[in-house]
């Protein structure tokens, strides 16, 4: 038996889902963490790291050996085929594959989107949350240790490096100290011509091709309304004659990016499924 899956939210949940081959391993800059090969890395790191500990505080003591040899049997690639088939319905059968079945099987692929996703929960949740859950998978009946953990007070900031907002903040002293004092992120509006913050480049696409590979058909549904040099477009994103998504932009682009992802991560939710049609008299 094991702990329950912690959720996923938004970007992090859209990344994880979708596999790398439908996404080409584009760098998403709206995020922090940029897409699923980062989050795979990051993962790679904190589960040894995670496992590691929990084996190094084992008593009897482990000697140096024995640690190394208990660690590399708890990671496995029997271990993780396992831990991703018992989260079949959780995880396994929400990922987004593009037609390759049974790819997940493979020992490569499981361990990529079972990092993937401890690297998600670590950025979304914490490093102590994601303790406490990796250490009931490899010990069930132990208590997860407990870490120092402030990245619920520090959380990953949402400014690339090396942009102009980002130097400007490092840039700015604090009176009577020589050390810089960083205040808030406040991110500047969006131009017409950007996709908002929050929703993934290439969604539209994806969203696309998602949906001509499993037979949907999409209707897209537009409208403005305003004054005519400041309009507000609204677009509704029709799947199989359903509405699943809806979006605002001051162009229609924008509005029709934001519709997508709405609807993406909806169909993504329920399993890419449609609703049983109406029995006929």
């Amino acid at each position: 038996m094991v702990p329950p899956l912690p959720p996923l939210h938004g970007d992090l949940m859209l990344d994880v889902f979708t596999h790398r081959a439908l996404t080409g391993g584009v760098l998403n800059d709206h995020t922090p963490h940029g897409n699923s090969d980062r989050l795979a890395q990051l993962g790679k790191s904190v589960l040894n790291t995670i496992v590691t500990y929990i084996l190094f505080a084992e008593r009897p003591m482990l000697s140096g050996e024995e640690l190394q040899t208990k660690q590399e049997q708890t990671l496995s690639d029997e271990a993780m085929v396992a831990w991703v088939t018992a989260y079949d319905t959780d995880l396994k059968k929400r990922v987004r594959l593009g037609g390759a079945r049974g790819i997940l099987n493979d020992p490569e692929e499981a361990r990529f989107l079972f990092n993937s996703y401890v690297g998600a929960v670590c950025v979304q949740d914490g490093l102590q949350a994601t303790t406490d859950w990796v250490s009931k998978l490899v010990n069930p009946e132990g208590q997860p240790p407990g870490l120092v953990d402030d990245s619920r007070d520090h959380p990953l900031s949402t400014v690339p490096p090396g942009s102009p907002t980002s130097a400007s903040v490092s840039a700015r002293p604090q009176a009577g100290t020589s050390q810089a004092d960083p205040p808030p992120y406040c991110p500047t509006p969006p131009q017409a011509s950007t996709i908002p913050s929050g929703v993934p480049q290439g969604v539209l696409a994806l969203f696309n091709q998602t949906c001509h590979q499993r037979g949907f058909s999409v209707e897209w549904v537009a409208s403005a309304n305003g004054p005519q040099h400041d309009p507000r477009w609204e677009v509704k994103c029709k799947v199989s004659d359903v509405e699943r998504g809806f979006g605002i932009g001051r162009n229609q682009k924008l509005a029709k990016e934001m519709a997508a992802y709405e609807a993406y991560q909806y169909m993504q939710s329920i399993g890419w499924t449609l609703p049983e049609p109406e029995p006929t008299a």
